[in-house]
């Protein structure tokens, strides 16, 4: 995917995610902010994983596009859960945890950290090649020995 013609609609994406996020945030409307913060961090690293404006579509779906849609899950369901349970205590639990708890430890914290792990690890040349990195060291020896020309 050519990232190079829609990055500074994506940067204005970014700004105004925050302004809204903020504003959502003031209002009480915590899940639609976190939701929104999920897209805002997908921006982020689409443009930090994009080499010269290109980013492979296979790690775009995994794990970039699977891991927004875990947190999304994570988020939506420990709320529909933490509004199920208000005021009382649940009759069951989920491997030992609150109803509405399970969902930020299984889909959240283990399933988005496993998500992004084991695709950067099995995708590693779609976000940073061996020839990348080369290129990347042979620039900063260059621009070292020219300072200190």
């Amino acid at each position: 995917m050519d990232l190079s013609r829609y990055k500074t609609g994506m940067m204005v994406m970014i700004a105004v995610l925050w302004l809204v996020i903020m504003f959502l945030g003031w209002q009480g409307q915590f899940v639609a902010a976190m939701v929104l913060g999920v897209i805002l961090m997908l921006l982020h690293m689409m443009l930090g994983v994009a080499h010269k404006g290109k980013l492979s579509k296979k790690f775009f779906i995994y794990p970039l596009l699977s891991w927004s849609v875990l947190w999304i899950l994570s988020f939506i369901l420990s709320k529909v859960f933490s509004d199920k349970f208000a005021g009382m205590i649940p009759t069951f639990t989920v491997t030992g945890l609150h109803p509405s708890f399970a969902p930020t430890f299984y889909l959240y914290w283990f399933g988005g950290m496993l998500t992004l792990s084991l695709g950067m690890y099995i995708l590693q040349d779609h976000w940073l090649s061996q020839e990348q990195w080369d290129e990347f060291v042979r620039e900063v020896n260059t621009d070292k020995e020219e300072t200190n020309v």
